[in-house]
């Protein structure tokens, strides 16, 4: 850190706690990215909540059914080739559910779409990345969302980090801040919010976390993969020894016949 700057983000502390060794091949051995298709679906539904919102953000009164439209109709001329028609009617279906939902509740007082940020924590170590939201309430409160396309909601529960990372970048802005509202937007479970509130005391935490994770990060010699189900995934599946070796126990006992 001394030497050069080193950058963390939300995405690199999980993928280190998620397995060291797809750490090693993603961000040090920088092995080419394989994009899954539920990521282009991410993105696909990304990019028309972002495109939506960002319209009112500069000024729009046209009514959002004509602006979803827009959206839409400028997000597909990117992913219509790389995604499937079942895919692209369940993307259709998200936002119309997102319309209605906006019809009920009215517009959200949105301030920003996929904010960038970089933020120093200590000497050359910084903290970057983007929120796909933020907002403010009539009371005041900032909010931060979070898209997820995910089909499971089991793997978020009480994992709050990426929330209170996000937290951490308004208070940066505006030190004023007492509290943060923080959800989670759950696209494919009818736009169900998961939300947690951080007091700034909490938020003040996040630092020295960063700070003993980059710290753990940089000290870390071996490396070692952690097998689990979702290794079919990594882009380094191919080359890991432990994978590969599971992979094959796994076959050869399919193979026996008694």
């Amino acid at each position: 850190m001394e030497e050069e700057k080193f950058k963390l983000s939300v995405s690199k502390v999980k993928t280190f706690d998620q397995c060291k060794k797809k750490y090693e091949y993603l961000y040090i051995v920088k092995i080419p990215r394989k994009e899954q298709i539920f990521h282009t679906f991410g993105k696909f539904a990304h990019k028309i909540l972002e495109d939506f919102h960002n319209a009112y953000i500069n000024g729009s009164v046209e009514p959002i059914g004509k602006e979803m439209t827009k959206a839409w109709k400028n997000a597909l001329v990117e992913y219509e080739e790389k995604l499937t028609p079942e895919l692209k009617k369940e993307a259709w279906d998200i936002c119309n559910f997102y319309l209605k939902k906006i019809q009920k509740s009215g517009l959200p007082n949105v301030l920003s779409c996929e904010q960038s940020f970089e933020i120093y924590l200590k000497d050359n170590l910084i903290l970057n990345g983007f929120i796909d939201r933020v907002e403010k309430d009539e009371n005041g409160i900032y909010h931060v969302l979070d898209y997820k396309t995910s089909k499971s909601k089991s793997y978020l529960k009480d994992d709050y980090f990426q929330l209170i990372t996000y937290a951490f970048v308004l208070l940066q802005n505006d030190p004023t801040i007492e509290k943060v509202r923080a959800s989670y937007l759950m696209l494919r479970h009818k736009c169900e919010l998961i939300t947690v509130e951080f007091s700034k005391k909490e938020i003040l935490e996040v630092r020295d976390k960063y700070i003993d994770i980059a710290e753990k990060i940089l000290n870390e010699k071996q490396f070692e993969a952690s097998v689990t189900k979702l290794c079919e995934f990594c882009e380094g599946s191919e080359l890991c020894e432990k994978y590969k070796e599971k992979k094959l126990q796994t076959n050869t006992f399919k193979q026996i016949d008694w």
